[in-house]
């Protein structure tokens, strides 16, 4: 979803709660706070040797150690944040809108929007983990060119085994002894 996608969907539900289901069931407590609105550019050079660029809004909801039962966050607050940051500089509209989060129980992880459940009186934001990817063998459009990206078929790859034992020999080399 794009930045101006959501921020739209939050000017057509004035004064809606807001909840962020993180993973199926799992929800960012009822007191989270919008803490940063990042607008993020990526440069990268995937394993094909090919430079990918694009921009995201990531934003990052954070929940303080101690509840704070008297603290929401609704569909006018998000888009009061929203102007501040603004104020400051312009937040892409254009561009894919992640959350950032992350509690004890569940690694800090940039997620894009599955869904928006509108419940009448609350906005249920669906988030759903990315999966990585290989850019050199997503653009292969042969099984040729798939076989010769550097992620090509696992079974055209070989195996390295590597035993842990053989890993704990490798570490314990001390300098000066030759082994390093």
């Amino acid at each position: 979803m794009k930045t101006k996608e959501f921020i739209q969907i939050l000017q057509e539900n004035p004064e809606k709660a807001l909840f962020f289901e993180y993973q199926s069931g799992q929800y960012v407590r009822t007191d989270f706070h919008i803490t940063e609105i990042k607008n993020v550019n990526y440069d990268t050079v995937d394993c094909g040797g090919i430079r990918n660029q694009w921009s995201e809004v990531h934003i990052q909801l954070w929940e303080n150690e101690i509840p704070e039962p008297d603290h929401s966050v609704d569909s006018d607050k998000a888009l009061k944040i929203f102007e501040v940051v603004n104020k400051v500089r312009e937040t892409y509209p254009d561009t894919e809108i992640k959350f950032e989060y992350g509690n004890s129980l569940f690694p800090t992880a940039v997620l894009p929007i599955h869904n928006i459940k509108d419940t009448g009186n609350a906005l249920i934001v669906q988030l759903t983990p990315d999966q990585t990817t290989c850019k050199a063998k997503d653009r292969a459009t042969t099984p040729e060119e798939k076989a010769a990206a550097c992620c090509g078929p696992v079974s055209e790859k070989p195996k390295i085994r590597v035993s842990l034992a053989s890993l704990q020999t490798a570490n314990s080399c001390e300098p000066g002894s030759g082994c390093c």
